[in-house]
């Protein structure tokens, strides 16, 4: 099914991937709302949630509360079991198939390009000649959990977008009000869909980058096939539509990339089919290999 030219999959997965988006907002929606009818089949928010007895704990939570805690629950290890399989087989796609604070900033984002037009499209016609080192992601990471461990203090819960925007969503349904934290979130989903840039989700989020912990040589990834690009000059579609400012031509394309599939999208749209997703590491690390000698020379 991956890496086939003209894939109606590929065509149709921005689609597939809005329905998700809208569904996991209505997910978060309905949880309180069936507390408040007294149903207690799922509860909880997107730091930790249970559904019918099945735990499901968010893989940054849970490392801080072992950091603080000092100990390793049956209970963590269990309720890490859901996302940590998702992530290895396919990537962090929670990030940008059903987090609510990427969703909510792509909307934002949408309205923003209408509003300032030609600002927009500045932005968006930025090349991408090379994806930042990883040694910037995953500094920041460790800097997050080291103050967190040193201060005692757990800064992945004041940092954790989604944790914050499901868990404030449960606080106003239920009628215990709205926290100053999402005022916070609020303000940078603003600032980021009036500046067409995504640096929070690209650098600063820990459940982001705890999730791409969670790689293997099998893990979904963008694959570039360099033999049937057919785009000319300086010309990346491709990079051009990534949110977070990647390209799938250049090195280092993870841990950042999330897989939302929209440059694969655009390229099966163009009639090229460079891009496809696959599982098979060999083949892209011989393209990426010869994407680093083009790079460098």
């Amino acid at each position: 099914m991956f890496g086939l030219k003209q894939n109606s999959l590929y065509s149709n997965l921005n689609q597939i991937r809005k329905f998700v988006q809208i569904f996991s907002l209505i997910f978060l929606i309905a949880v309180p709302v069936l507390i408040l009818y007294e149903i207690w089949f799922i509860i909880g928010n997107l730091y930790s949630i249970t559904i019918g007895g099945l735990d499901i704990v968010d893989p940054a939570s849970a490392l801080q509360t072992i950091l603080l805690s000092k100990e390793v629950t049956t209970t963590v290890l269990f309720g890490l079991i859901v996302p940590i399989v998702l992530a290895l087989v396919f990537g962090k796609v929670f990030c940008s198939w059903m987090c609510p604070y990427n969703t909510l900033t792509e909307w934002l984002t949408a309205v923003s390009a209408k509003l300032f037009k030609k600002r927009a499209r500045k932005a968006k016609l930025q090349l991408v000649d090379r994806n930042p080192n990883p040694i910037l992601y995953w500094s920041i990471l460790a800097a997050i959990l080291i103050l967190s461990w040193m201060l005692e203090f757990p800064l992945v819960l004041f940092l954790s977008a989604p944790g914050i925007i499901s868990s404030e969503i449960s606080h106003v349904i239920l009628g215990m009000g709205m926290g100053l934290e999402l005022l916070i979130v609020l303000v940078i989903i603003s600032f980021e869909a009036l500046i067409f840039k995504r640096y929070w989700c690209k650098y600063v989020c820990p459940v982001g980058a705890v999730l791409s912990l969670f790689r293997v040589r099998k893990t979904l990834r963008v694959a570039y096939d360099k033999a049937v690009c057919n785009c000319a000059g300086e010309s990346e579609p491709c990079s051009y539509i990534c949110p977070l400012q990647l390209s799938p031509k250049q090195p280092y394309l993870y841990p950042y990339c999330f897989n939302c599939g929209l440059c694969i999208k655009i390229c099966e749209k163009s009639g090229s089919g460079a891009l496809s997703f696959k599982f098979d590491e060999k083949k892209i690390t011989a393209e990426i290999s010869n994407s680093k000698k083009n790079c460098c020379e």
